[in-house]
Parts: structure tokens; C-alpha cells; sequence
């Protein structure tokens, strides 16, 4: 009795201790869990909400496209009627079904001197009557000074709204809508040469329509009070807002997309919301997102999270609950079942080894537990004296998967390529996950047969089958990879791994859909790269960079005008090292900033310096898009100006056509910036991006440098010289110089000067040359002129 008095006491103090230890580390447990999930949760939302964002901004980007389209042009003085402006309209849309909601209206300014001549118009028109029939009284009647008549309406909305007249959109009160807002927007869009958003009153359905002023041709529209007297008319387009958000909502269904619009000036309006989540109810996560033109987005709702941070939190509980238990059990019959309890505990914990060492997606080996197997095999390869051979597999064009389909359908894919790849190699190999859609592949030498690069051709044959969706998912996916295959015995798990990796780098910079065997000159190109990369750090400190300039010449007058100016590298032990090679690790690594504030400021300081010894020569720059990035390049702009005392009209700021298209209107915001202090743009590269005549407007540029590919073909391809001309044509119908580049023979300059191409440069005039020689160059040619001027190479064009 005395014995079992002190154990049963013991017994019950131990318990209780392990109760309360088990009930503190469980609520430390579940509170840390719960703040996970929590964070996992606002990160998904924050993700989703910025994508959407992203995609809508795309999808509003084509309705303002087409507004800018068709302003662009009715300011060219297109006399359009509504047959004129319906067959354009057609050609535009090139055979494409058109939205059921979109419609396109053109509106012209009549006096009141000018209406009877307006109606006759109109009225002759056959597809304006078609329209309107009879019905050409003004609504509502009245004599005003000016009227704001449609001109043109196309559009399934044009047709089935069967107007009862011609609709005053200056008038200030209309007949069963009472006091017009069309008014005001009319206003707005005249003085802030913007674009103007507005609900359609009446139409039966959340229709938006996009304003936008059009202007006399030359004219100047710099003050509000100039674009009233220059004001010619307006253009609109609608589309259906409802139908716009519930085409982004696709796969997220416990979201709600509110769409805002704030006009210049004006207060912010909500154009259309959908969604899942009633008015009224706890919405959960918010996220507003700034879009570009005044658009805002609302997102509201939750993470569509596989675990909620409750049922974490309660997960967290349970397990820390039921460990305790188990503790507490395996104490309480530690001395009859010590084998049971031991066994129990040992199950649990493989339970949690294998939860580390795998992939909880696709079930497979980690990239932990991959390279733990690497290790084995290389050192049992190495007594063995037999090659090891690893494969990475990359999934091409993922991304585009996800953004496309979303990210359950992306997470299908990834367990089925793991399915599939497991299914390709033996039971002693090695398929693991290593992150994202990279998976990595250890084949065992043992018993292998198939050379590597068959095992990679039988991966490529799997990976192309269909990809089969269950339920409501979208149809079969094809899809393809690409695979870097390393074989040997390096020094490490490691290193055999980034051999892999490099050969995968190189698979797909070649064009995807294959595999690349890794080579040791692979390693030696990134060895290489790494120490460009860190060289090119010093390189700017050290005075190792240096300009050249290669001058332009004016083709009407044959002498030099300007000069561009070239970066070169002179490294210590590699001697000159052309720009092709630094420049791309220089955006890559963030330093093309620094080197290009080091360009503008000594190219500047060079051109002030030819200006006040008589050289009369303009300078161009050329601009990286990540300086175009930061708010700060203007000021970098104004002060190597002001340091150096050049004339900002002397110096011209080159920007690539895919550079200033990235971001267009942001761009368009800092080029007129620039603008105002007095410098010239020009376009670099033209012909080789994507813009649009009706984007190219925007830009307040002055020249178009046809690209060198273009020049190249012209006096042997009828293909290059009518692109050639239509480049030209273009930059002389927007008032805009145009200059040749790379020409290299006599019968490209005779094209060009018959063309009318205001500049050239190229090596038939001179290649890029010192400071120094610079002027030597402008000297020696000063007083060329006529056709010997250029019908032989100048003077010192091989120095």
C-alpha cells in the first residue's frame, strides 16, 4: 500500500504534466497555423486580384484601342458618310464576329449655317436611310448656334436601337431621357483632349461608352481654349461592362468584380459589378487596383484556399490533441504494451518523414530527397566506375497555362506529367518534383540499356499525348517540354544537378520541345557570363567604358548633321568588347541604369563641347526600357543638360518601337515629359515591333529610324523597297523625319534620296568613329556636295 500510494501519485503528476505541455504546445501550434493560412490566403487573393487586374486591363486596352482608332481616323479629314464609315468599320474587324454590344459612332460639330447641308448628306446616304428611314428632324427641335450630330453609327446595337432622329448631344435636355449628361462629357472630352467613360442611359443593359474629342489637323490644342476653337467633333464606342467582368470570373467563383471609371476631373463612378458575393454580405478580402486611363477594379471576396485558416486552426488542434493522447497513452501502458506504444509513435513519425522529403501536389521525391538520392547513386557509381545521368524536365510556356486556364487546371497538369513520367522509367530510378514545373529524373546505371537521349525521346512522346480534364474542366491540353540531360560522375549531388540545369537553360533558349545534352562549354560560357557580370560591375568605376559616335548624314543636303553615340567596353584582359554581348547582362542585373545615366551625361558633355569649338552637330542617345522604368530618368535628363550646357533641341533621345509599347500610355505620360524640356525622340528599330498608327499618334516623337533590315534588301527586293516606302510615306504623313540604317552600298542611297528619307548613316559613310575623328571627318567633307558627295565613300569612313 505504501508502495502503490507514492507510484499512483507519480502516475497521475506525470499525466497531468503531460496534459498541460500537450495543451500549451497544441494552442502555440494552432495560433501559428492559423497566422500561415492566414497569410497564405491574402497572398492567393493578392495574386488573383493583381492578375485579373492585369487581364482587364488588357481587355479594356482593346475598347480604348478601337476609340483611338477610329479618332485617329476622323483627325486625318477622312470625309466618312455612314456607307464610307460602315465599309472601313468591316475592313477594321477583318471578317471578326463583333462583340453583340459594341457599337462605333462618329459625331460631327454643325453650325447652324451648315444643318440643311448636313441633312441633305446624311439623307443621300443609302446606309445612313437604311437607318434612320425619314426620320432626319433634330432631337429635341430648337434653333441653337451648334449642333452635335452623328455622322456614322455602326454596331448591332446601331441597328437594333432604331433612332426616332438625329440625337443633339450638345442639346441639354432630350425627350424621354429629361436633362442630358451628354453635355458635360462633351466638355470634358473638348478640354482635357482625353478620354471620356459614361454608363448609356436608357439601353436596356450596363452598356459603357468611351468619348473622345477629334480636333482640326494642325491646329493647337495645347490650352483648353484652343481645343474649343479646334474641336471638329467626337468619337464614341461602347461594350457591355457586365459582360467584360463576368468573362474574367471564370474558376473564381467565390470573387466579386466591381468596375470603377473617374473621368478628368470628375468623381469616381462604378461602371459594372459581378460576381458571387450578394451586396450586404461580409465581403472578406478587398484589394482596389489602380489601372491605367482611370480605370479602377474592385476585388472583393476570399481565397479559394484547399484549407481555410478555421479548419487549420482546428487540423492544428485535433493533431496536437490526438499527439497528446498518444503520449499520455504510450506513458500510461508503457509497461504492458511498450512494443505497441513504440510501434504506434514509429508510424506516426514515417508518416512525417515522408511529408518532408515529398511533394504534397504530385506525391513524388522533393528536391531534398532527390539530391539525398543523387548522392547515393554517385557514390555508388563511383566504386562501380560507371556514369550517372540526371534529367531536368521544364514544362514549356507553364505560365500561359495558369494565367489562361488558372491555377486548378495548372495543378492537373503538373500530377499528370508526374504520373507520366513515372510511368517512363524503372522502379530503381528517380522521378521528383523540384519545383514549379521543373521535375527532375535520376536514372540508375544499373541494368540501363537506353542511351540518356533515348529515355529523354521517349519523355517528349509521353509528354505529348492530350492531357484528359475530368468534370467541367476545359477540353484535352497538349503540351510540350523541354530537358537538359547531364551524365557522369561530378564531384557532388550538386553539381551534377546545375550541369542538368545548364544543359535545360540551353534547350530552351534554342527553341523548347527537345533536349540538350549538358557539354563542359556550358559551364565555361556561364563561368564566363559570371565573370563578365562582375567585371562589368567595375567596369564603370574603373573608366573602362568609352563612346564612339557614327555620324548621320542629310541626304537632300550631303553633309553631316548628327551624330550617334555607341557604347563600347575596353576590358582590362579581353580588349573591346562589343555591345551585344555586356548590354543584355546589364538590363539583366539592373547596372544598364547606371551606365546609361554615365552615357547621357558624356555624351552631352561631348556634343556642348563640338558646339562651342564650330561644329555644329546634334547628338542622338539611345534609352533602355529600364530607364524608361523609373520617374527619375527626366530629371537625369534635365540635369546632364544643365551640367553639360548643351541645347536640349541638339540632343535626340532613341527609343526602341518594342520599348515605348511595353506600357503605352505610361510611356506616353514620360515622353511628354521630356518633351517639355525641349529634346527631340526618335523611334528606334521602327518596323520590326507591333505599334499602330493609331498608338504612334500618341507619342510625341519627332523621327522614325527604319530599321536596318529594311535598308539591307532595297535595291535588290521589290518587298523591302515597298515596306521601305510605306515607312517613309508614314513619317512624312505624320510630320514626322525619317532616317536610314545600316546603309553599305550607292544603290540604297539613290532609293533613299528618291524616296525622300531625310537621313541616313551607315558604314558606306563612315563607321563609328573617335571624338576625335569626328571632327576630322566633318572637316574633310564639309565641302563635298552633289553626287560625289555621296556617290563614293567620304573621307575617313575606315578609320
Amino acid at each position: 500500500m505504501h508502495a502503490d500510494g507514492p507510484a499512483r501519485v507519480r502516475t497521475i503528476l506525470v499525466s497531468g504534466l503531460i496534459v498541460a505541455f500537450g495543451l500549451s504546445v497544441t494552442a502555440i501550434v494552432a495560433v501559428a497555423w492559423h497566422a500561415n493560412a492566414v497569410g497564405t490566403n491574402t497572398r492567393a487573393f493578392q495574386a488573383t486580384a493583381s492578375d485579373l487586374g492585369s487581364a482587364l486591363e488588357a481587355k479594356l486596352g482593346t475598347n480604348v484601342a478601337l476609340t483611338r482608332t477610329i479618332r485617329a481616323r476622323a483627325a486625318a479629314g477622312t470625309e466618312d458618310d455612314e456607307t464610307r464609315f460602315l465599309q472601313w468599320y468591316r475592313e477594321l474587324q477583318r471578317g471578326a464576329p463583333s462583340p453583340p454590344d459594341v457599337m462605333a459612332l462618329l459625331i460631327e460639330r454643325v453650325t447652324a449655317s451648315r444643318l440643311p447641308a448636313f441633312r441633305r448628306r446624311v439623307a443621300a446616304d443609302p446606309a445612313f436611310r437604311a437607318l434612320l428611314g425619314s426620320r432626319l428632324q433634330v432631337i429635341p427641335r430648337g434653333t441653337r448656334p451648334i449642333y452635335c450630330l452623328t455622322r456614322a453609327i455602326v454596331g448591332s446595337s446601331a441597328v437594333s436601337s432604331r433612332l426616332q432622329g438625329l440625337l443633339d448631344y450638345c442639346a441639354t435636355a432630350v425627350p424621354h431621357i429629361g436633362r442630358s449628361p451628354y453635355p458635360a462629357l462633351v466638355r470634358a472630352a473638348t478640354d482635357t483632349a482625353g478620354f471620356v467613360v459614361t454608363p448609356v442611359p436608357a439601353s436596356g443593359k450596363r452598356l459603357v461608352a468611351i468619348g473622345a474629342a477629334v480636333y482640326s489637323r494642325g491646329a493647337p490644342i495645347a490650352t483648353p481654349v484652343e481645343r474649343r476653337a479646334a474641336v471638329t467633333g467626337f468619337v464614341a464606342t461602347t461594350f457591355s461592362a457586365s459582360a467584360l467582368i463576368r468573362s474574367l470570373l471564370g474558376g473564381h467563383s467565390a470573387l466579386t468584380l466591381a468596375l470603377y471609371h473617374r473621368n478628368a476631373g470628375g468623381s469616381l463612378q462604378m461602371i459594372g459589378r459581378a460576381g458571387a458575393n450578394p451586396l450586404g454580405q461580409s465581403p472578406g478580402y478587398i484589394q482596389r487596383s489602380q489601372l491605367s486611363e482611370g480605370w479602377v477594379l474592385q476585388t472583393t471576396g476570399r481565397a479559394n484556399a484547399a484549407v481555410s485558416a478555421g479548419a487549420r486552426t482546428a487540423l492544428a488542434t485535433a493533431l496536437g490533441l490526438l499527439l497528446t493522447g498518444l503520449i499520455l497513452l504510450l506513458y500510461r501502458v508503457l509497461s504492458g504494451s511498450r512494443q505497441r506504444a513504440w510501434s504506434l509513435v514509429g508510424e506516426k513519425t514515417g508518416e512525417l518523414e515522408y511529408s518532408f522529403l515529398h511533394d504534397p501536389l504530385t506525391d513524388l521525391p522533393n528536391r531534398g530527397l532527390v539530391l539525398d538520392r543523387a548522392e547515393q547513386l554517385l557514390a555508388r557509381a563511383r566504386r562501380m566506375d560507371v556514369p550517372v545521368t540526371a534529367l531536368f524536365v521544364d514544362i514549356d510556356a507553364f505560365k500561359q497555362i495558369n494565367d489562361r486556364h488558372g491555377r486548378q487546371v495548372g495543378d492537373e497538369v503538373l500530377r499528370q506529367v508526374g504520373a507520366r513520367l513515372k510511368t517512363v522509367l524503372r522502379d530503381n530510378d528517380t522521378v521528383g518534383r523540384l519545383g514549379a514545373d521543373e521535375f527532375g529524373m535520376l536514372v540508375d546505371p544499373i541494368g540501363l540499356r537506353a542511351a540518356p537521349e533515348l529515355v529523354a525521346e521517349r519523355i517528349l512522346d509521353v509528354l505529348r499525348q492530350p492531357i484528359i480534364f475530368s468534370g467541367d474542366a476545359p477540353a484535352p491540353l497538349s503540351i510540350t517540354a523541354s530537358i537538359g540531360i547531364a551524365t557522369g560522375r561530378p564531384a557532388s549531388a550538386e553539381n551534377l544537378m546545375q550541369d542538368a540545369d545548364l544543359a535545360l537553360l540551353k534547350a530552351k533558349a534554342i527553341g523548347k520541345n527537345g533536349y540538350v545534352k549538358f557539354e563542359s562549354a556550358m559551364q565555361i560560357a556561364a563561368q564566363d557570363r559570371m565573370r563578365l557580370e562582375t567585371d562589368l560591375m567595375a567596369a564603370l568605376q574603373d573608366d573602362q567604358l568609352f563612346l564612339i559616335y557614327q555620324p548621320l548624314l542629310d541626304l537632300q543636303h550631303e553633309r553631316v548633321v548628327n551624330v550617334e553615340a555607341l557604347l563600347r567596353w575596353r576590358h582590362p584582359l579581353d580588349g573591346v568588347i562589343p555591345p551585344d554581348v555586356f548590354i543584355p547582362i546589364a538590363e539583366e542585373n539592373g547596372l544598364i541604369v547606371a551606365i546609361g545615366r554615365w552615357v547621357l551625361d558624356r555624351a552631352c558633355t561631348q556634343g556642348a563641347a563640338w558646339q562651342r569649338n564650330g561644329y555644329p552637330l546634334n547628338i542622338s542617345v539611345n534609352v533602355s526600357g529600364r530607364q524608361l522604368d523609373r520617374a527619375e530618368f527626366v530629371e537625369e535628363v534635365r540635369g546632364a543638360l544643365h551640367s553639360s550646357g548643351l541645347d536640349p533641341s541638339s540632343l535626340t533621345l532613341e527609343i526602341t518601337e518594342t520599348v515605348l509599347m511595353r506600357k503605352p500610355d505610361v510611356t506616353a505620360r514620360l515622353l511628354a515629359e521630356l518633351k517639355a524640356l525641349g529634346v527631340r525622340i526618335a523611334v528606334d528599330d521602327f518596323g520590326t515591333g507591333y505599334s499602330s498608327l493609331a498608338y504612334l499618334r500618341q507619342f510625341p516623337v519627332d523621327a522614325l529610324k527604319i530599321d536596318r533590315t529594311f535598308i539591307t534588301g532595297l535595291a535588290l527586293s521589290s518587298e523591302a523597297r515597298v515596306l521601305t516606302h510605306t515607312l517613309i510615306q508614314l513619317g512624312k504623313a505624320l510630320g514626322l523625319q525619317t532616317v536610314a540604317e545600316g546603309v553599305e552600298d550607292h544603290l540604297q542611297v539613290r532609293e533613299l534620296q528618291r524616296e525622300g528619307c531625310d537621313l541616313a548613316q551607315g558604314f558606306l559613310f563612315s563607321r563609328p568613329l573617335p571624338p576625335e575623328a569626328v571632327e576630322d571627318f566633318v572637316c574633310a567633307n564639309a565641302g563635298l556636295h552633289g553626287a560625289s558627295a555621296l556617290g563614293r565613300p567620304l573621307s575617313a569612313t575606315h578609320s
